[in-house]
């Protein structure tokens, strides 16, 4: 049966949850060939196993789970075409994923040919298909699609807000994959989806500014602004961009100011830092410098620095006062702090806060606007700004079916250390 919570909110929408029935069967056969999704295997459990969404006495989506012994296995997510975006899907699983723990299911798998990136929303990370438990392997789901399908599994990982420790091991394992994603031709993943073609990650950049940026850069670029424009950068200065990833801010500041300039990037993933050297030599950019390290910890001495960039990184980190009590300590007097990051508009559930994979996509660890201001001017900075530059929906920000709509921005956040 269907909780209460999910009635409740059933009863704000034009369509409704609800368990599945054997009539149901030739509807959501039309439906899945309708999304080319497979039917093998589909009558064996078909019944309390699934569960429909529908609208109108018509169905417009469905979910199911397999059980095999202690595992399940999530198919048949679908929705009609024409109702895609809405929320349903992310109903739709959330709800099996609650049926499957509450009966019992230790583990749960899922295979999919289009959808990685939307699975990660909901916790599902990337699995060896030759670790599919023997009784997964025989499903006719696994059997039916072929051997380029992504095998997931339902990570167990979610943290709370206070455990550096695994925030940084998941954030570095993440980007990780990242950047080797960004070497294979694959572009990266940032919020609510994959790749350039976001609305937290696409047209950050004038055409003109990627001329002779190397391809392998702009795939691992995985911001939220422009903070090498922003921040207005000058003939001969010294800037510091905070977890640099690929490498594409560090090689546009160096351009900015100059051969009499010098960028540094710092990152503490190694695949990161080999993929911006590689970006680096590419581009012929004498003038950076990458370097190991966390922005908690950055490795430049005092006063070195005029000007500190970073895109979509600070978010990331644990320890955000420790981050910026060190951005003062290393810029210059005078020295500019100009970067690009996810902000909150408002309170967030303690459930998004928790999720690993939110945090790793820039969201869950995002800071509220006011806090980002009490930070900075306790960390001695002056003309302290929150400027924003774009307000994402709740699928941007991957929470779609959430009351967050607004919720979180990308913004330029600016403050300068006294002279």
């Amino acid at each position: 049966m269907l909780s209460m919570e999910w009635k409740q909110r059933a009863k704000s929408r034009s369509w409704t949850l609800r368990p599945a029935r054997a009539g149901d069967l030739d509807a959501v056969r039309e439906l899945l060939t309708t999304c080319e999704l497979p039917l093998g295997g589909l009558d064996d459990q078909f019944g309390e196993h699934y569960v429909v969404a529908e609208k109108d006495n018509t169905i417009i989506g469905v979910a199911g789970v397999e059980s095999h012994g202690t595992d399940g296995l999530l198919r048949s997510v679908a929705v009609a075409p024409v109702l895609r975006g809405s929320g349903i899907a992310r109903e739709l699983v959330d709800d099996r994923i609650a049926w499957a723990k509450s009966h019992g299911l230790e583990s749960i798998y899922l295979l999919t040919m289009t959808a990685e990136s939307y699975f990660t929303r909901h916790g599902f990370v990337v699995a060896e298909r030759g670790s599919a438990p023997t009784a997964i392997r025989r499903s006719h789901e696994f059997s039916e699609l072929c051997q380029s399908a992504t095998f997931m599994r339902l990570s167990g990982d979610s943290f709370a807000a206070d455990d550096p420790e695994a925030i940084r091991r998941h954030v570095r394992e993440y980007y990780g994959r990242a950047a080797t994603e960004a070497s294979s031709g694959k572009a990266a993943c940032c919020g609510g989806s994959c790749g350039n073609e976001t609305a937290i990650t696409t047209n950050l950049y004038e055409a003109h500014e990627l001329d002779g940026i190397p391809e392998d850069a702009l795939r691992a670029s995985l911001g939220c602004g422009n903070p090498t424009l922003l921040a207005e950068l000058r003939e001969g200065e010294t800037v510091l961009d905070l977890g640099s990833g690929g490498g594409i801010d560090v090689l546009l500041s160096a351009r900015r100011v100059g051969p009499r300039g010098k960028a540094y990037g710092i990152d503490m993933t190694d695949a990161m830092l080999d993929l911006a050297r590689e970006n680096q030599r590419k581009a012929g950019v004498p003038n950076v410098e990458f370097l190991k390290g966390e922005i908690e910890h950055m490795p430049l001495p005092d006063a070195s620095v005029d000007v500190i960039i970073s895109n979509c990184v600070i978010n990331l980190s644990a320890d955000k006062p420790r981050v910026i009590e060190e951005a003062f300590r290393v810029l210059k007097p005078g020295g500019r702090f100009a970067v690009s990051d996810v902000v909150v508009r408002r309170d967030i559930p303690a459930e998004v806060r928790r999720n690993a994979e939110l945090w790793a996509g820039c969201i869950a660890g995002a800071l509220e606007e006011w806090t980002y201001r009490g930070l900075l001017r306790e960390a001695g900075f002056e003309d302290v700004e929150v400027v924003p530059t774009r307000i994402y929906s709740a699928e941007d920000a991957g929470v779609a079916g959430s009351d967050l709509d607004g919720a979180f921005m990308s913004a330029f956040i600016r403050a300068r250390k006294p002279s």
